[in-house]
């Protein structure tokens, strides 16, 4: 692999994790509704699936890769149903006087995270298919850790921004305002669900 290869590959990851997913929305929700501590764990959460996602393509586990493949409508309805029912519960959740967001606790946003990242089959079978054309004809197995090390520290970076600007977004906001802001993470987790059922194979 060469290193404008390399440059290439990390534009493009660069940009994928700009693009808004599931994941996203379930960080961007989460730091809204619960403060940027909860978003931050989410996205520890989000990031140990991803890594792990990572690491069976690096490996070349194909049999998960065709595991997911397999059951690709099944996961993402299971995912999509998680999402919503966050985002009805942040929706119908009662009003709370202006003032810093209640936390959750931590192992409950990390396992949010965890469960998101294997909800959309669609990012294993891509990470399969989009980290070895940066190869460049090489199938050395270091140069795909090298790809797959680098997506995820740009991921976790993108995300950990995702979550402190949401977080700080609802902070700087008082009163009626913030309890948009609850609503919006409601909302937010929905359209991430909606996304999940509008997912297919390509």
């Amino acid at each position: 692999m060469t290193l404008e290869l390399y440059l290439v590959f990390i534009v493009a990851s660069a940009l994928l994790v700009a693009t808004p997913g599931p994941n996203v929305a379930l960080i961007v929700g989460t730091s809204l509704g619960h403060g940027a501590r909860s978003g931050l764990m989410t996205v520890a959460g989000v990031n140990l699936g991803l890594v792990l996602q990572l690491t069976a393509v690096a490996v070349g586990l194909s049999w998960i890769v065709d595991l997911f493949a397999r059951h690709f409508d099944l996961i993402r309805y299971a995912g999509a149903a998680y999402l919503a029912v966050l985002g009805l519960q942040q929706l119908l959740a009662k009003p709370k006087p202006g003032g810093p967001a209640t936390p959750l606790r931590g192992e409950r946003a990390f396992a949010r995270g965890f469960a998101v990242a294997f909800a959309n089959p669609k990012t294993l079978i891509f990470q399969a298919a989009f980290l070895p054309q940066f190869l460049g004809g090489s199938d050395s197995r270091t140069d795909l850790w090298l790809l797959a090390g680098t997506f995820a520290l740009i991921a976790a970076i993108g995300d950990s921004l995702y979550a402190v600007f949401a977080a700080r977004a609802r902070a700087a906001v008082t009163g009626r305002a913030q309890r948009i802001a609850d609503k919006t993470s409601g909302a937010i987790l929905l359209g991430g669900a909606a996304v999940l059922l509008l997912a297919a194979r390509r």
